[in-house]
């Protein structure tokens, strides 16, 4: 019996070796926003066990996604990336405590943001085939939106809000 689960997780293994990054990266932003929507239906169930699983997976999601930013890279996107990526990541924790959904609505709308760029960027440059929505979002229409009772974080010369 362990002998074909271990099978099993190296041909897993081989099958994820041969996705190519870009994919990846777009594989991760989906789970984020699968993993954050499932922790506010925790809070709304009042499970701690569901918004904590969850919540715990989002957050090593967005450290994977921060994370592989090539460390050498400053240009001004992953500067700015980084500071996102560091302001979502300072403010998911506290949710454990204060069960505030808005916080986890925030994170979202940015992660769904950057899933989408990523789709019409990087995806269909790389071939894949992505919806055919309109032009890019604006990160700076989504802070705007957002308000000023957003946690801020400079990056890059850039203002974050989450």
């Amino acid at each position: 019996m362990v002998g074909q689960q271990a099978l099993n997780a190296y041909k897993t293994t081989a099958k994820q070796a041969e996705i190519p990054p870009v994919k990846l990266i777009h594989m991760l932003y989906e789970r984020v926003l699968v993993h954050l929507d499932l922790a506010e239906k925790g809070i709304a169930q009042g499970s701690p066990k569901v918004r904590g699983e969850n919540l715990g997976k989002a957050i090593a999601i967005i450290t994977e996604l921060n994370t592989s930013i090539n460390s050498e890279d400053e240009s001004e996107a992953a500067l700015f990336l980084r500071g996102l990526y560091t302001a979502i990541l300072v403010e998911l924790p506290k949710v454990a405590v204060s069960q505030d959904v808005k916080i986890l609505q925030r994170a979202a709308k940015y992660m769904r943001q950057l899933k989408e760029l990523w789709e019409r960027t990087a995806m269909a440059e790389n071939g894949f085939v992505v919806g055919a929505s309109g032009a890019p979002a604006s990160l700076n229409t989504e802070h705007e939106a957002l308000g000023a009772d957003s946690p801020k974080v400079a990056a890059g010369g850039l203002s974050v809000s989450i």
